[in-house]
């Protein structure tokens, strides 16, 4: 596709710059101001929702929460909406000013040194996660010193911080320059089926680094206190009930940093943990914690994180086979702000609009998140024997995290990848009230049809199977999220 070129720049510090504005420039830049336009508009949206809510408790939560947590929620979750309104324009600004000239400028400057093509792209790379690592930091520091902080979450100084923002760049310098590595070595080899080597030892390098992160990365940034005692029988035991293999539960220390609370499990079989932040078993009762293990275990149970996985390998296979179709095409490198052809440079461009391109599937994932999540509460409820446990986790989660007492339908629909609590609550009695007609049924009837037991166990379309499944990462928070 050799588009004529619109217009050129001149030059930019000594160095030739070319931004050719074609027909790949046009496509991205609507597709850009669609989508961030829209998600602009969602946050201005919802901030708008909360600002008319204040001084009054929603129906669900009354009883419950008391109406200054609930205006303390409003503020906090407006000062996050804020913040990420600026970060986007600024987020803007920096990638069209790296569309302009930035890229050619970069680019120039490590390929003068005369470099060959695989330290070069390393270089490129390295110099461009810097910049953007910079360019990052202040809206970092807003977060945690200015939002986190007048909230009362943060609980880390600024040596603290620093330290763990060195911790996470040198790391992810490393696991990225890896990948980095292996990939444009592949790529520079130029044979017919490279982007199927590629996949194959990039699936490899993600699972080592699944079995790896609870084990050797986590630990660190936290200490994990092993979990003794009654506590962690009971935990092995509904462990053990619905068929889930763990050897050692944790507690995390993640109050060292943050008063936010969390549960997950992580990793691959042989190096699995559930891990519960400390914040959350000092502020809820042992039956809330096990409801809420019962739903993280759900998760895994019903197969949700397995058909994440194989949804990641499929879409990473696809972006390999794309790339490579397109990495030849000068006026995508041309469009998107690079003057000469080269694999660091097609990184880069097929990554810019195939972002662009997957908004939707961002939501379509999001939308398969809730649908996951009420299934995993479902479960929760068959594994506990009531919804009330999970329930009140559930209000007691939203109260100390100051989570958002309600969003904009527009906005809920397309952010959040958990039902909102209003919903979950309800879902979670009307599933307890079927469990116990059904059961109620199976008592007069003698035993339960197999009808009947579908309806008990077939939770959205999935049923409960022997999963090893794999997660290099928390499976999400537990109450209601956004991204």
């Amino acid at each position: 596709m050799n588009c004529p070129p619109v217009f050129s720049s001149a030059s930019v510090m000594g160095y030739v710059v070319i931004m050719t504005f074609n027909i790949v420039t046009a496509v991205f830049a609507a597709l850009f101001v669609l989508h961030q336009g829209f998600e602009l508009v969602l946050d201005f949206v919802q901030m708008g929702y909360l600002k008319a809510r204040r001084g009054r408790v929603p129906k669900h939560l009354k009883g419950r929460i008391d109406v200054e947590t609930i205006d303390k929620a409003i503020a906090y979750n407006t000062d996050k909406l804020r913040l990420s309104v600026v970060s986007r324009l600024w987020d803007a600004a920096l990638l069209w000013a790296m569309v302009g000239f930035g890229f050619a400028w970069l680019d120039a400057l490590v390929e003068g040194l005369g470099w060959p093509p695989l330290p070069t792209g390393l270089l490129f790379f390295a110099a461009l996660g810097c910049a953007l690592t910079a360019a990052s930091l202040p809206f970092e520091l807003w977060s945690v010193f200015g939002v986190e902080t007048r909230h009362g979450f943060n609980r880390q100084g600024p040596a603290g911080f620093f330290v763990d923002k060195m911790k996470s760049v040198i790391l992810g310098g490393l696991l990225a320059g890896g990948m980095l590595t292996a990939l444009l070595v592949m790529m520079g080899r130029a044979e017919r089926f490279w982007w199927l080597i590629a996949f194959a030892v990039l699936a490899v390098f993600q699972l080592v680094v699944a079995w790896a992160f609870p084990v050797l990365i986590m630990p660190l940034f936290n200490t994990f206190t092993p979990v003794e005692g009654e506590l962690a029988q009971r935990i092995k035991k509904l462990a053990k009930d619905v068929n889930f293999p763990v050897d050692r539960v944790f507690t995390m220390d993640g109050s060292r940093r943050t008063a936010h609370s969390n549960a997950f499990i992580v990793g691959l079989p042989g190096a699995r943990r559930i891990v519960f932040y400390d914040t959350l078993v000092e502020k809820i009762s042992e039956p809330q914690l096990l409801a809420v293990l019962a739903h993280e275990l759900g998760h895994f149970k019903l197969g949700h994180l397995r058909k994440r996985l194989i949804f990641s390998m499929a879409g990473m296979l696809a972006m390999l086979f794309l790339l490579d179709l397109s990495k030849g095409t000068p006026s995508f490198y041309h469009g998107l702000g690079f003057a000469a052809v080269s694999d660091h440079a097609a990184l880069v461009v097929f990554g810019l609009m195939v972002s662009e391109l997957l908004a939707p599937a961002g939501w379509l994932g999001r939308c398969l998140s809730r649908r996951a999540e009420r299934a995993a509460d479902r479960f929760a409820v068959d594994a506990v024997g009531n919804p009330d446990d999970l329930g009140d986790a559930l209000v007691a989660l939203t109260k100390q995290n100051l989570s958002s007492p309600g969003s904009h339908k527009l906005y809920r629909g397309y952010y959040n990848t958990h039902p909102g609590l209003k919903g979950r609550l309800a879902s979670m009695r009307q599933y307890a009230q079927q469990r116990e007609k059904v059961s109620q049924s199976a008592e007069i009837d003698g035993a339960v049809s197999p009808e009947g037991a579908d309806q008990v166990n077939d939770v959205d379309g999935e049923r409960r199977g022997d999963a090893q499944l794999a997660d290099k990462g928390p499976v999400g928070n537990i109450d209601e999220g956004k991204k």
